[in-house]
């Protein structure tokens, strides 16, 4: 198969990070396994694929102006994709731009999308709300199918089942899993990898248990000072954001990794969060405060459940804590848990998508 892989404004930090990471990881298993791919992205900045097609519009300018050009990227942009002659357009949901409807005009569309975008949208500002609200059924409408990583989310965006679907969640490229030594800290070290401005990681949340816990290091990867509306507690160190090499430094030292910590704010209960995984192929234990798709049947002592509440850090703030000073010299046995994870079985499961997609639009 020749395969167009998507993404339409996608902000560069996160293609920097595990979104990033993620969409390489697929690019790379499909080659390996055959298939033709290349990554087209509408972008306001430069992003880490040298080697795939960016289209970058001027983004620092007023509204009417930052509009015009991003249409006129994402014109370039369907000229591209056009010249491709792709066989399926694999396609990240995101904010409608004109002229998106066109690419459903040029082959099968196939949809990921990783979250009940209108409780996102409506949580970005009653313009976003309104926008997306108004145009996301072109995108979802002129699918051809959808990938969600959670059966929460199928019923969420297609209770009437009415069109194809797969649930296909996150995992890791075991190729990849680096079992990282034990740490011998005398303070056990927990890391949180995450991004500013979304609610649903709970960073406040961690912020309020580091105050009240000043024996336990927090690490926050990917906030800044500038980040925080208040100066943070003296045992909470912020990284801002960091490269491949950068995170895995920190979580070297590090005892416990969090996933995200308040899901229920986006009235969510299921996911299979990228840094969960990402943490476990280090063999780093973690906190999980949410129905995994993967692991909700997994028990092992290096993984610690919370409820997905908005008081969850604060009522088990001592079983966090005992639970951190119980890690230190531990690490997690990949193999117990790569069954469940294994990125090349997903992408195999995925690419079968594509080909019942195509067969159903001959």
């Amino acid at each position: 198969m020749r395969i167009a892989y998507i993404t339409v404004h996608v902000a560069p930090e996160i293609m920097q990070g595990g979104v990033g990471k993620k969409i390489k990881t697929q690019m790379r298993i499909w080659r390996e396994l055959g298939h033709e791919v290349t990554l087209f992205s509408l972008t306001p900045a430069e992003i880490p694929f040298p080697e795939e097609r960016q289209f970058v519009f001027d983004a620092k300018t007023s509204l009417l102006k930052r509009e015009a050009n991003r249409a006129s990227g994402l014109m370039r942009m369907l000229d591209a994709i056009r010249e491709y002659k792709p066989d399926v357009i694999y396609l990240r949901f995101g904010l409608y731009s004109y002229p998106l409807h066109r690419l459903f005009k040029i082959a099968p569309v196939v949809l990921e999308t990783n979250s009940d975008d209108q409780q996102e949208y409506q949580k970005r500002g009653t313009f976003f709300y309104w926008m997306n609200r108004l145009t996301r059924g072109l995108t979802f409408g002129s699918a051809s199918g959808i990938i969600t990583p959670s059966h929460e989310l199928v019923d969420v965006l297609l209770p009437k089942r009415d069109k194809p679907f797969r649930v296909i969640s996150n995992g890791i490229d075991l190729t990849q899993a680096e079992a990282l030594p034990p740490t011998n800290n005398k303070q056990p070290v927990i890391t949180m990898v995450c991004s500013p401005g979304m609610k649903w990681h709970g960073v406040d949340k961690l912020m309020r248990f580091a105050e009240n816990t000043p024996d336990v290091v927090v690490n926050l990867v990917g906030y800044s000072e500038k980040d925080i509306d208040a100066p943070a507690p003296s045992n909470v160190k912020l990284y801002g954001f960091l490269d491949k090499q950068g995170v895995r430094d920190v979580l070297a030292q590090t005892d416990v990794a969090l996933g995200t910590l308040a899901l229920h704010r986006n009235q969510m209960q299921e996911a299979s969060v990228l840094k969960v995984r990402e943490a476990l192929a280090y063999g780093i234990p973690v906190v999980i405060a949410f129905y995994d798709t993967d692991l909700h049947d997994v028990k092992l002592d290096t993984i610690l459940r919370i409820p997905n509440t908005e008081e969850n850090v604060a009522e088990n703030s001592d079983g966090i804590r005992k639970f951190a000073y119980e890690m230190i010299g531990k690490r997690v046995d990949i193999n117990s848990v790569s069954p469940y994870l294994d990125q090349r079985k997903k992408e195999e499961a995925r690419l079968e998508f594509f080909k019942q997609i195509i067969q159903v639009s001959l």
